[in-house]
């Protein structure tokens, strides 16, 4: 009966003795978990920022010279980057060499330069915007071949021979007088109609004056004082991704990248708004405007070459 009775003694100082830790192990839980909440509720909540309901109508150089046909186009302030490299573009002495007539494009002598794809034509064509005399170099070296020009408007083309690394190849070449304007393009038929696609931009069918390509550089503050601007109308690291607007700036003595990528709607933007963050995990600022994401990094001047060939 004794044994019995200590038995019984001990189950209930067992279970007395298990109640604390049943109820600190609840309390811990609970704790972790409110920390958890806690934490959540600190991380930044993704938010549809609205855009305006207008936008202007941007001008820019070259905004006369892509058109809405184009797959991408890359644009390169070359007076501008030199500010911080004085010696940009490093990775080419000469652009152009020319057979015959025999005439070469230094890169010294570039201002700017654009290039514009297609997918249809398959060709890609190089603007080199030039310094007076590298442009009045080559309208003298032409004009006693003027005889084989294919007029555009103002502009005049030729078929030429242009020697790189050592090897002929065929292309045809325009002369553009109003922007002292030299562009180059690959090939014989297909390389010709590019180049005159991109000579003959109206309004109405130039890729600035489109709606959502405004909407873009709205939010990349406009067409001016850029170091390099480009556009690519197909997904590129975000598959759902429409279009991806490259920016960059020098701004605050730092190097500034914004990449503004359009989707179908504002819901599949904020859906998207993780992978675009964790995609550009160099990005400081991550936000949605609408249908669009726009992210901002911030670079060295020491590295403005680098940031500008973003676009190319």
């Amino acid at each position: 009966m004794f044994g019995e009775c200590q038995s019984e003694a001990l189950r209930r100082r067992k279970k007395e003795s298990k109640k604390p830790f049943i109820a600190g192990f609840v309390i811990t839980v609970l704790g972790l978990f409110g920390l958890f909440v806690f934490a959540l509720s600190l991380r930044p909540v993704a938010v549809v920022n609205p855009l305006p309901t207008s936008f202007p109508q941007y001008t820019a150089l070259w905004g006369r010279y892509v058109p809405a046909s184009a797959e991408l186009f890359g644009f390169e302030n070359y007076t501008a980057i030199r500010v911080y490299n004085s010696s940009y573009p490093t990775q080419y002495s000469t652009l152009l060499d020319i057979i015959n007539p025999h005439v070469s494009l230094k890169s010294t002598s570039i201002t700017s330069a654009l290039t514009v794809s297609f997918i249809q034509p398959n060709e890609s064509i190089a603007f080199a915007f030039v310094n007076q005399g590298a442009f009045n170099n080559f309208t003298a070296a032409f004009a006693p071949v003027s005889y084989s020009a294919v007029t555009v408007g103002a502009d005049t083309m030729y078929f030429v021979q242009d020697l790189y690394n050592g090897q002929p190849q065929f292309g045809w070449i325009a002369l553009i007088p109003a922007d002292r304007g030299i562009a180059f393009g690959l090939g014989t038929d297909s390389a010709k109609l590019a180049i005159q696609l991109c000579l003959q931009v109206e309004p109405s069918n130039a890729l600035i004056s489109k709606f959502n390509v405004r909407q873009m550089l709205y939010l990349a503050n406009g067409t001016t004082n850029h170091l390099a601007i480009g556009l690519q109308g197909f997904a590129g690291v975000i598959p759902s991704a429409n279009n991806t607007m490259t920016v960059v700036d020098a701004s605050g003595g730092q190097v500034v990248v914004r990449r503004i990528l359009e989707f179908n709607s504002s819901s599949i933007a904020l859906a998207q708004y993780r992978t675009v963050q964790q995609d550009y995990l160099a990005s400081r600022t991550v936000a949605i405007y609408d249908a669009y994401v726009r992210t901002m990094q911030y670079e060295a001047l020491a590295g403005v070459s680098g940031a500008v060939r973003l676009v190319e």
